[in-house]
């Protein structure tokens, strides 16, 4: 006879994340962009974006019940992405695989990882959380916080990653209330005391911090970030050194910040990016955050450009160039009886080597589509165009047309690319991790130079299955790969 154990999820969790006024972010706004091409020749049935992810109040879970749970932000019928996707390798060296994964690289590219990482599949609490890292550092940190929401936080390495999410997201309330109910999840002794002062005791946060920090047990910023959170009235006196980037923790750097010290995210890894996108950062700081997520993928398109229309400049250089050039081409696209040649020239001009002309293609793709681009001055149309919908071009008719403006792209290997889409697929590979990791490196290594690494690369795509992304990828390369 099977035991079934309850676990009541209020005393391990805070509520379910639509209880929540910070409701989490859809992740249906990557998969709405009309620049991603389908998995499949099948049309995806788009769900309602506004659910997120829930937690059901009871979780009944059977004790000799397998250790793999579904987790994910998107259903498989949405994704594409098999259920089993991150179940073929082991889960070490999924992590180290993983890790490896430069944060940018072709568009499409970087879609079906993102699209990967936030698809319901099967995998234990390894997999979950070397999934969650990787959303971490790509800077899709509230999308890594509702994707933990789904599991019972059972681990320290798990809680850790809660913590650094909830952090970074403004959710500390119902992290430290965790904490609180479940101290052996954590030895960081700073967020103990953080969070007792949050949602516990505070003349035992008080008491709890003095005496650790008798015994040495915080170093010296920490220690002076803890007393000023404790007692704000130290904050006039407080020096602090330089941060290093790379050493820089979520609660360091929310201490900081509430000590009056923010530490601008300019040169700090993406995971801190996200915070600058709040209503009370400056006009240009939420749209430097803007760019450097949109660059790799970790912010919708349609959010990117808000950002660059939600005011007016008043001055010029830097920033503000590319603002009026995203303006003017907006309010010219509007139009389609207008010319927009002299616009798009300007905005390819300062937007295409910053990795940005891909996103905001995305999101102009319905004006751009309305253009006749047949011309021969309309080239920079015609690559937006396919930027924004490749999918809606004839494969080989684009391609050839993106040779000649695009000549000293693939020069030597245009010919052997063009042969291994006309071949058949010699064999048929699973849609799994490791196939899909292995050509997301090769794609990088043909970004880097080697252009006979792109080609394997359509070629394991097109082994899986995917033709219509090893197209999209083979056309994103054509116009983009001199970035590099």
């Amino acid at each position: 006879m099977k035991i079934a154990h309850v676990c009541f999820v209020g005393l391990l969790m805070a509520p379910p994340l639509w209880a929540q006024t910070d409701a989490p972010i859809s992740a249906i706004d990557w998969l709405s962009q009309p620049g991603l091409a389908p998995l499949s020749e099948e049309p995806l049935v788009v769900g309602d974006p506004t659910r997120g992810a829930e937690l059901a109040e009871i979780d009944v879970i059977e004790l000799d019940a397998p250790v793999e749970k579904t987790y994910g932000l998107i259903p498989s019928k949405i994704s594409g992405i098999p259920e089993n996707f991150w179940t073929d390798l082991d889960p070490r060296m999924l992590r180290q695989i993983l890790n490896s994964v430069p944060l940018s690289g072709l568009p499409a590219a970087d879609d079906l990882l993102l699209r990967a990482l936030l698809a319901e599949t099967l995998g234990d609490e390894t997999v979950l959380n070397t999934r969650v890292q990787a959303l971490i550092e790509r800077g899709a940190v509230q999308a890594a916080y509702s994707l933990l929401g789904q599991a019972q936080i059972q681990s320290q390495e798990g809680f850790a990653l809660f913590a650094e999410t909830a952090l970074l997201t403004g959710n500390v309330e119902r992290m430290c209330r965790q904490l609180n109910l479940s101290r052996h999840l954590s030895d960081n002794e700073a967020l103990k005391v953080y969070c007792q002062a949050r949602v516990g005791s505070w003349s035992t946060a008080e008491l709890n911090f003095f005496t650790l920090d008798t015994l040495g047990a915080f170093p010296p910023t920490l220690s002076s970030l803890l007393a000023v959170d404790l007692d704000p009235e130290l904050a006039d006196s407080l020096g602090l050194p330089n941060v290093e980037p790379n050493q820089l923790t979520a609660l360091e750097f929310q201490l900081r910040a509430g000590a009056g010290q923010p530490v601008p995210t300019q040169g700090l890894p993406l995971k801190f990016v996200p915070s600058d996108l709040s209503p009370s950062s400056g006009w240009k700081t939420q749209i430097e955050a803007a760019e450097r997520l949109g660059a790799v993928g970790s912010l919708p398109a349609a959010q990117l450009l808000e950002r660059y229309k939600s005011g007016q400049p008043s001055a010029s250089g830097g920033v503000w160039d590319r603002v009026n050039a995203v303006q003017n081409l907006d309010l010219t696209l509007a139009d389609p009886i207008i010319d927009p040649s002299d616009e798009l020239l300007a905005f390819w001009t300062l937007m295409r080597a910053r990795g940005l002309a891909a996103p905001l293609a995305h999101a102009w793709s319905p004006m751009l589509m309305k253009f006749d681009a047949s011309g021969d001055g309309d080239d920079i149309l015609f690559q937006m165009q396919v930027l924004s919908r490749s999918n809606a071009f004839d494969f080989e008719p684009a391609m050839a047309r993106l040779q000649r403006i695009n000549p000293h792209i693939l020069s030597e290997n245009y010919d052997r690319l063009m042969a291994e889409f006309n071949q058949e697929i010699p064999a048929s590979l699973p849609f799994r991790s490791a196939n899909m990791l292995r050509a997301t490196g090769l794609i990088t290594d043909g970004l880097e130079g080697n252009e006979l690494a792109l080609i394997e690369a359509v070629a394991l795509f097109r082994a899986m299955g995917l033709t219509p992304l090893a197209q999209q990828l083979a056309l994103e390369f054509m116009i983009l790969a001199d970035m590099r």
